[in-house]
């Protein structure tokens, strides 16, 4: 005790004050909250969007396998006589538009307007296709189908869905906001 008594003579006549220790003690424990929390809340941010964007078990990389077999079914429907051309372009304009990086909403958009593209092109090329291409187009549009499953399979959307419902609890709020750690946007 006599050594605590000796600090606090030593210390400046500013911390002697009343309130002033109180003060300081206040600030030290906003700038943990705010910074330490801001910190962890980014970092949680951070993570949780990995699962959409990277990693090889990210959306972002199950659906550059989906955009692939896409681009195969076009490439063998485009050796297929008789396949109507609108859907033919309908599909590869499909394909090309999820080349651009885009966040979780506009990417879930992309894709579906893919799916619906792929399925009239398969559903048009299949008739008229000779039984290699048949193989061919069987193959692809399989693996396509695959990943869109996995796809709507993720668990991004939970992820992101509980991280949203902790940063909007207090204070998490209060810190995202100051930090700029906004809600994750859902794959949907």
């Amino acid at each position: 005790m006599k050594q605590l008594a000796k600090l606090e003579q030593n210390l400046p006549a500013v911390f002697k004050k009343t309130g002033v220790p109180q003060a300081a003690a206040l600030l030290l424990l906003a700038v943990s909250v705010f910074g330490i929390g801001g910190a962890k809340l980014a970092g949680y941010y951070s993570d949780t969007m990995a699962g959409f964007n990277s990693g090889k078990y990210s959306i972002t990389a199950d659906l550059d396998q989906r955009v692939s077999a896409a681009a195969n079914v076009v490439t063998v429907a485009k050796k297929i006589g008789g396949v109507d051309q609108t859907l033919l372009a309908a599909a590869e304009e499909a394909v090309n538009a999820l080349s651009e990086p885009m966040g979780p909403a506009d990417t879930y958009a992309a894709n579906e307007t893919l799916d619906a593209a792929v399925e009239a092109l398969y559903d048009a090329a299949l008739p008229l296709a000779s039984a290699d291409q048949k193989d061919l187009l069987g193959e692809q549009h399989s693996e396509f189908m695959s990943r869109g499953t996995i796809l709507r399979n993720s668990s991004y959307n939970e992820e992101a869905e509980q991280f949203n419902k902790d940063r909007n609890a207090f204070p998490a709020s209060l810190i995202g906001a100051l930090w700029g750690v906004d809600e994750a946007e859902y794959f949907a």
